[in-house]
This record gives structure tokens, C-alpha cells and sequence, in this order.
């Protein structure tokens, strides 16, 4: 099932779950009607749930008790006789995309009352989400591939489900239109595309604000490197995000910067031909560590890309010529 972002419209509670849209969403997006896929326990134990409703079928089997006032249920139909409400069971579901030849087991197993029928005002609602908004389009960008895209932060319903690799959307800039926050204060945002394309919902730690910058030029060109340096950058891996950067003057290295995976870069500052200090910043460009190192001519490196279900390790040196040498290159499936 394909979800796309909604909009708050009111006051929260079961207003919130209306059918409604965003100033800037070009798709009207509507929910399913409160109670379905909502996060419920039972209000008591030893409740009978019934194969279907005993108001509208006598014969209706029971299946069973529930024994927890704790387990979490969600419901995906509702049956309503003589103005009451009687509700399907259904298992609270979060379910990750497959990274990996043997896939992940997100099922739930299912007890003897799952797909039963209970009325609705047996159960107690638990309200997940405290606030959800639209806001201003604002740019971000994914520093790294790690975090997968969501039709609804996980748990935040009772039936979620990643819809996106994270790598479909790396180190690109993206567009936030609506804001959510959980009940324990999470924070997410609702991307899509500056062409309008839904993607889905990130945690805020999961991106930087602003559009996607040249990590690799930014570091090239720190601190007025100056201008008559030749500048060569290689790309390892693409989708990876790998890069080398060299800048050289009067034939010797000034600069060697490698642009890592997380969109980290690691910097050797070099003095007489030999790289003599390595300098790592953050996808932002802080500061995260500077520290000298035993003066070397022929820099040795090791570069990991991983991608989904394949990944790379590059493994070489570059001579003080410049030269890149990788005599190590490892791939693998998952």
C-alpha cells in the first residue's frame, strides 16, 4: 500500500485523521477513518474476541481471550451494528526493506485471536503522534545512504513500512513539506523531490539543512589554497560517494582529500612533498579532529563503499607524484 504525506487539520486527537492535504502537496492524500491501523490494548484481560461480530452473526465462534492489558494491537476493519463499533484485529507491523540476500523476518506471529472481532469500546487508543504539520518547502540533503525512507515513521501507525532505499536519494538535495513529532518527542520530516515526487519520512538527524553542497571543493579550496594549484579529483565509487582529491603546485602535493562514504572528508595537509598532518571534518564541514602524523611521501589509504546489497573496499596509496594507486579492490554481495 502506497502512503503519501498528510496535512493536521484541527485539533489533535481523532481530528487528526481526516482526509486533508498540504499547500504544498499536488496529490490529495487520505487516510484510512479512525480506528483503522491505530495503535490499541485491551482495556481488560480475559475479553472474548469473536470470529466476527456476535451482534450481527449469534453464531459467531470465539477464538479466544486476550491475556494482556500491554501487547499493542492495530485494526484494519471496521464493522459498525446498531451504531457500535466492532473492530478486526491485526498485528502492529513495521516492516524494513531487504538489505540482504536472506531477508529480514519483521512478520508478527499471529495468536488465536488475530483477524478476531471485538467491540471498540473494549480497547484504549494510544496516540502516537503529537503533532503534524505542514511546513514552508525547505531544502535538505541525506549525507549518507543509511536511512531508508518510511510511508510513516515506524510505529507511528500500527501498519508501517519503508517504501525507499536510502541510497535512491543520497547525497542529492531534497524538499521537506510537512513536519512530524511523536509522542516521546521524535522529530521527522516528509520529503520529496524539487519535482514535486513524493518520497517519504526521515528522522531530522537523519539529513542537513540546505541544498546538497561540493564537500570536495569546499575542502580543496580551504584556507586559500592558492589559486595556481592543479586541482584533479577521482571518483571511486558513484554511487558510493568515494572521491579523491589532489591539488599540486611547483610538482609536489599541497593537498590530498578523501570525501568518504558518510560524507565525511579526511584531509592531508602536506610540507615539503610529504603529507605531514590529517584533518576530519563532518558533512558540514566541523571540525572533528586535527593531528599530526609521521611525515610520508607515499600516502596509504583504505576507502569501504557499501550500496545496498554490494559493496567495495578500495585499498592503495598515491606516490608523491600524485599517481593513485589501488592495487586492493575487494567487492562483495550481500
Amino acid at each position: 500500500m502506497k502512503w503519501m504525506k498528510f496535512a493536521l487539520a484541527g485539533s489533535l486527537g481523532l481530528a487528526l485523521w481526516g482526509a486533508t492535504t498540504t499547500a504544498q502537496a499536488a496529490t490529495k492524500v487520505t487516510l484510512p477513518a479512525y480506528p483503522q491501523h491505530r495503535v490499541f490494548t485491551f482495556k481488560a484481560k480475559g475479553t472474548k474476541v469473536y470470529s466476527y461480530p456476535r451482534a450481527a452473526y449469534a453464531h459467531s465462534k470465539v477464538l479466544g481471550t486476550n491475556l494482556s492489558t500491554k501487547k499493542h494491537w492495530t485494526v484494519d476493519k471496521v464493522v459498525t451494528v446498531s451504531g457500535k463499533r466492532y473492530v478486526r484485529l491485526a498485528n502492529v507491523t513495521a516492516t524494513k526493506l531487504q538489505h540482504g540476500q536472506v531477508a529480514e523476518s519483521n512478520a508478527v506471529a499471529a495468536t488465536k485471536i488475530t483477524g478476531g472481532y471485538v467491540a471498540l469500546s473494549k480497547l484504549n487508543f494510544h496516540q502516537q503522534i503529537s503533532q503534524l504539520k505542514s511546513i514552508k518547502k525547505t531544502a535538505y540533503w541525506t549525507p549518507t545512504t543509511t536511512h531508508d525512507f518510511w510511508n510513516m515513521p515506524a510505529k507511528t501507525l500500527g501498519v508501517t513500512a519503508a517504501s525507499h532505499f536510502g541510497s535512491n536519494y543520497g547525497y542529492k538535495t531534497l524538499y521537506a513539506v510537512q513536519s512530524l513529532t511523536t509522542t516521546t518527542k521524535k522529530h521527522y520530516l516528509y520529503f520529496e523531490t524539487a519535482a514535486g515526487k513524493a518520497i517519504g519520512w526521515l528522522p531530522t538527524s537523519a539529513v542537513v539543512k540546505g541544498t546538497y553542497p561540493d564537500n570536495m571543493k569546499r575542502e580543496m579550496g580551504r584556507d586559500g589554497l592558492t589559486a595556481t594549484a592543479t586541482k584533479k579529483v577521482a571518483t571511486l565509487d558513484k554511487s558510493g560517494h568515494i572521491k579523491i582529491g589532489i591539488a599540486t603546485a611547483n610538482n609536489q602535493i599541497q593537498r590530498v582529500v578523501m570525501l568518504k562514504q558518510n560524507s565525511q572528508t579526511m584531509t592531508y595537509a602536506y610540507e615539503n612533498g610529504k603529507a605531514v598532518r590529517e584533518i576530519t571534518r563532518s558533512a558540514t564541514g566541523k571540525l572533528l579532529s586535527s593531528k599530526a602524523i609521521t611525515p610520508v611521501a607515499t600516502l596509504k589509504f583504505k576507502l569501504v563503499a557499501t550500496f545496498d546489497l554490494h559493496g567495495q573496499t578500495y585499498q592503495g596509496t598515491i606516490s608523491p607524484q600524485g599517481k593513485i594507486d589501488i592495487p586492493v579492490y575487494l567487492g562483495w554481495i550481500a
